[in-house]
């Protein structure tokens, strides 16, 4: 199944809708406004059925729950390479350039998800999502938007403005802090 989000959304929206490649909405996913990296992921009927939060902030670990139950985890991505990250309990491995958002998912040597940016109707700039199996539609879903909001923008903090972090500020991948110099 392909599914496909808006890059506007991605990069600075709490709201992202994903849809199908008919433009029906298949997922909402919400994003905190305090904690960007804690996602929300909601049916058409607005029912929560996933989530990615924060589950050790000492060491950047995060979990991914579908239905109230974890079903895998992310430990802190390192951000000097970053072309591979695996994700614990589903064991599946995210290969490919992480930052260009051009990567595929696999799971026993089998590709299960494919992520390629794409140009939507409109010429909006979007993600393409090719998902095989439809039971990984969720957390599929789910890491996309998370590899994006965490590879994209590592320090962002909360009260930081995306116009803020376009003038000339500096990244810290190490310390995921932001060292502005105007």
């Amino acid at each position: 199944m392909n599914l496909y989000i808006r890059k506007a959304d991605l990069i600075s929206g709490s709201i992202m809708v994903v849809s199908n490649q008919n433009k029906e909405t298949v997922f909402i996913a919400s994003r905190d406004k305090n904690d960007p990296f804690q996602i929300q992921l909601f049916n058409r009927l607005n029912q929560k059925i996933a989530e990615i939060k924060l589950k050790n902030s000492f060491l950047r670990i995060f979990s991914i729950e579908k239905e109230g139950k974890e079903i895998a985890t992310i430990n802190a991505i390192p951000m000097l390479d970053v072309k591979y990250v695996h994700l614990g309990i589903i064991n599946w491995n995210i290969v490919g350039n992480l930052p260009l958002s051009e990567y595929h998912v696999k799971k026993n040597r089998e590709v299960i998800m494919e992520v390629t940016p794409t140009i939507l109707s409109l010429g909006n700039q979007g993600l393409q999502l090719k998902i095989k199996n439809i039971e990984d539609l969720e957390v599929g879903t789910l890491i996309a938007i998370f590899l994006d909001k965490y590879i994209k923008m590592p320090g962002l903090q909360p009260d930081d403005k995306l116009t803020e972090l376009q003038s000339k500020s500096k990244l810290s991948f190490l310390n995921f802090k932001i060292n502005k110099k105007c």
